[in-house]
């Protein structure tokens, strides 16, 4: 597993970098399976254009990319705290991950053969008049 921080506008803090390693170390044991080739990028960044609320607002986006799937899973949230971004935006991707597991296990319940496929009704005697 493989997992980069960007830290765009914001001063890089030992903190974040925990609080967000202890983030993915929970979502990789609930959602996502062993993957040694699992790529997590957590992008932070601060917006510097003025808004009606006068302050900068904090954006987390987060990519998830798997190595036996070529899907890229992605999930972006703002707030004004960065932590709550953070959590908003985690949140978000067990969601997502949760509905792509829901998915995978549909499908594969779906193509597995049911028993009755394989079932061979017994011969049937006619009644002797």
């Amino acid at each position: 597993m493989r997992t980069e921080i960007v830290f765009k506008d914001i001063r890089r803090s030992e903190y974040a970098e925990d609080f967000i390693n202890d983030k993915i170390d929970a979502l990789v044991e609930k959602l996502i399976q062993p993957d040694s080739d699992l790529r997590i990028t957590v992008r932070l960044e601060r917006s510097r254009a003025r808004t009606e609320i006068r302050q900068g607002l904090y954006r987390c986006e987060i990519f998830v990319k798997s190595g036996m799937s070529n899907k890229v899973h992605k999930t972006a949230r703002q707030d004004r705290n960065l932590f709550r971004a953070i959590v908003a935006s985690f949140d978000a991707l067990k969601v997502v991950l949760g509905k792509s597991h829901d998915r995978l296990r549909h499908d594969r319940r779906r193509r597995r053969v049911p028993a009755y496929e394989n079932y061979t009704p017994p011969p049937v005697t006619s009644p002797s008049a």
